[in-house]
């Protein structure tokens, strides 16, 4: 009992320092080489990178607006140029698009091909620019690279000892957390050449500082923090959620979407004349209960061929489609999905509101015209109010005496004349009708006058002051 008790005790020493094993193996995996694109190209230990070829394979293309995506270009850039490799949209921390891209292709041929024929193309009422990409900067320090996950343990004389073997150290920089007292696990390491930084890359021996296995990369320097974000759509309403608007606009336009909203009607098109709503309930009567069916009519109540077949059930609603290129009264009919319910109008509403408005549009014509025709009558005034007969009726106000009141002036300013002179008047020609009109105006404005009052004195010249002063 012993021996067994023993050899089990041994054999689960044996499992965890195994275990153990394992683990510290997988901790000195080789070092991630970095997350940049660039990066992941020299870790397939592809030729190594030359800014000045970039643009042999990959082009440029700006004046993006947000709602482009990685699909939308590829849908493009693929349809025009074969061999499309891949396509990189930038965007920011939370994944909005900064308004640019770069497109690879596989031969230079097909990048000068895609400048020519996309360069200003438009999408979106917005041209896009579309050109040989070509970096300003560098992609990365040649001499300098990145190690990252160094132990606390660790200084910069440690680093920079483990790294003197590989070749001759310039700098060695650790950043310090706020308070200064410990690293931020990280150090940035400058060499003499840049072939000790290819060589570092390429070798795959591992390397430990301060306890932990760390990971070397090329140090990519900083790009510039401006807060840049994709320009908005030039064909829809600025200064408002664009977002919101081009998602009513795809659910509208999205057949399956507008479908769910009504799922027990149906729209049914390509009807003969004759159908009527029995004849139409009773065909789609087969395959449920109908609860009410709408023919959709002109003016005339002639029928437009198209009309709705509402169901009591949505399973019902889904077989009916199966009607579709059946017959109907000789016609053969085409049955789909409707995006909208019933709807009637209500019965008696517009016709009590246009009678309303007619009522009281005649009403306040009648009365206008029969104040007009009192007035008319009493005070001679017709035309002031009131049409029709009233206008007929100025001449009421001439038989009666001018001089009664204060407005005697403005009885006579009417009566330019007797009635013999108003018919030779009216025989005369336009020219000389106005003739005597400008004849008779002085006699008005005499009529008018008020009562002559006496004038105030002229005011004294200077030559008569003058006089009076010397006397």
């Amino acid at each position: 009992l012993k021996g067994k008790f023993s050899n089990a005790i041994l054999q689960k020493k044996a499992d965890v320092e195994k275990k153990a094993g394992e683990e510290a193996a997988e901790s000195k995996v080789e070092a991630h080489k970095g997350s940049h694109y660039h990066q992941k190209r020299l870790a397939e230990k592809s030729a190594l990178l030359k800014p000045e070829e970039e643009g042999l394979h990959t082009v440029y293309v700006a004046g993006l607006d947000w709602s482009v995506d990685e699909a939308k270009l590829e849908e493009i850039f693929g349809e025009a140029v074969d061999g499309l490799k891949e396509v990189r949209l930038v965007r920011d921390f939370l994944k909005r698009s900064k308004g640019y891209a770069y497109i690879d292709f596989q031969t230079p041929e097909q990048v000068q091909k895609v400048v020519e024929k996309l360069d200003g193309h438009l999408l979106h009422k917005r041209a896009m620019r579309v050109a040989k990409s070509l970096p300003t900067k560098k992609l990365f320090e040649e001499k300098i690279i990145f190690v990252k996950n160094i132990g606390q343990s660790a200084k910069e004389e440690d680093v920079k000892k483990a790294f003197a073997e590989k070749g001759e150290v310039i700098e060695v920089r650790m950043p310090l957390e706020e308070g200064g007292k410990h690293h931020k696990g990280h150090a940035y390491v400058e060499f003499a050449t840049a072939a000790t930084v290819e060589e570092i890359l390429a070798s795959e021996a591992g390397m430990e500082l301060g306890g932990q296995a760390v990971n070397i990369a090329r140090s990519i320097p900083m790009k510039d923090k401006r807060h840049t974000t994709a320009a908005p759509r030039k064909d829809l309403p600025q200064r408002s959620n664009q977002k919101t608007i081009l998602e009513g606009i795809k659910e509208r336009e999205d057949p399956v979407v507008q479908s769910q909203k009504c799922p027990t009607t149906v729209y049914v098109k390509n009807l003969a004349f004759e159908v009527d709503d029995e004849k139409l309930k009773a065909h789609f009567g087969t395959c449920g209960k109908v609860e009410q069916v709408l023919i959709c009519r002109n003016l005339e109540g002639r029928s437009r061929g198209f009309g709705f077949v509402e169901f009591g059930d949505a399973n019902d609603a889904q077989s009916s489609l199966m009607l579709s290129d059946s017959e109907l009264c000789g016609r053969e009919i085409v049955v789909s999905k409707s995006s909208r319910a019933i709807t009637e109008k209500k019965k008696g509403k517009e016709d009590e509101e246009n009678g309303s408005g007619k009522t009281k549009g005649k009403g306040k014509g009648k009365d206008k015209g029969k104040d007009g025709k009192d007035k008319g009558k009493e005070k001679g005034k017709g035309k002031e109010k009131g049409k029709g007969d009233s206008k007929g009726k100025k001449g009421n106000g001439k038989d009666k005496d001018a001089s009664s009141g204060p407005s005697a002036a403005g009885k006579r300013r009417l009566n330019l004349g007797d009635e013999s002179k108003a018919e030779a008047s009216a025989s005369k020609g336009p020219a000389e009708e106005s003739e005597a009109l400008d004849s008779k105006r002085p006699k008005i404005a005499e009529a008018e006058a008020p009562k002559e009052k006496t004038e105030a004195p002229a005011p004294m010249k200077n030559s008569d002051f003058r006089k009076f002063l010397l006397g």
